[in-house]
């Protein structure tokens, strides 16, 4: 979709929020909760206006929350696209011919779409083969994948050199993969430090402590220790568990296909 076509898309979508809910919250607040019609349009005008600015964020974000889907989907796979193209160039096959079959088996990579739509530009609208890459490098999320595009650009202007300049970009990447492995696994240790000393350690020195104070009498905050006790044991300490191994899964998506 186009830049043009989606902002007139997300202006449309908040106004019509707006004018759809005026009259559902004005009901409301006139006819059933019994407010003056000085306040039920004050009152409907506010969460019309609240609701219209919560759709014109979503909408705003929904392209950038796909565009780092789409770069982390890409990266991650990037290592097997590079490789089935450097097997298919010492094949003998020409990046036209690479490409065709990126698009007839570009769904085990997640690029089919990618290469359809090149393949397409190539050979129906007779687009230079050249152009369409510069093109798609500057349409990509993937700074290592524009990088790519570009220099297969400039291979195609040449015509020689492309087994060997894929055979070394795949190096690149497996290089660069390597050390982004070994940063996510720093990380997952830090993690899984955290979730022994937030979801282990700190319940079980809380229980011993608030078990004295109960047996003692004494009380903590406005809530009897046992009751504390089982918040900390049936609420926080999930919530916490919970929250770590979410963020801790979001580090693996960054390196699993």
């Amino acid at each position: 979709m186009s830049f043009k076509r989606y902002t007139a898309l997300t202006m449309f979508s908040a106004l019509m929020s707006f004018v759809l809910s005026l009259p559902l919250t004005f009901t409301t607040h006139f006819f059933i909760l019994k407010y003056s019609i000085i306040l039920s349009i004050a009152a409907s005008i506010l969460l019309s206006f609240m609701l219209a600015m919560m759709v014109l964020a979503l909408m705003i974000y929904f392209p950038v929350f796909k565009a780092k889907s789409r770069l982390e989907a890409l990266e991650t796979r990037l290592p097997y696209i590079i490789s089935y193209m450097t097997v298919l160039s010492y094949a003998g096959r020409n990046l036209e011919s690479i490409l065709a079959k990126l698009a007839e088996k570009g769904d085990l990579f997640g690029i089919k779409d990618d290469a359809v739509r090149m393949l397409r530009k190539i050979s129906v609208l007779g687009v230079d083969t050249a152009k369409m890459l510069l093109d798609e490098a500057r349409n990509t999320p993937s700074l290592i994948y524009s990088s790519l595009l570009e220099s297969l650009a400039g291979i195609v202007e040449t015509g020689k050199g492309l087994s060997e300049f894929l055979e070394q970009e795949l190096t690149n990447v497996l290089r660069t993969r390597e050390a982004k492995m070994r940063e996510i696994l720093n990380s997952m240790s830090v993690f899984m430090e955290l979730f022994v000393s937030l979801v282990v350690v700190m319940p079980l020195v809380l229980t011993i402590m608030l078990s004295i104070m109960a047996s003692l009498g004494g009380r903590m905050l406005p809530m009897d220790p046992l009751q504390l006790l089982f918040i900390i044991h049936f609420i926080i300490t999930p919530a916490l568990a919970v929250i770590i191994v979410i963020m801790i899964d979001s580090l693996i998506s960054k390196i699993s296909a």
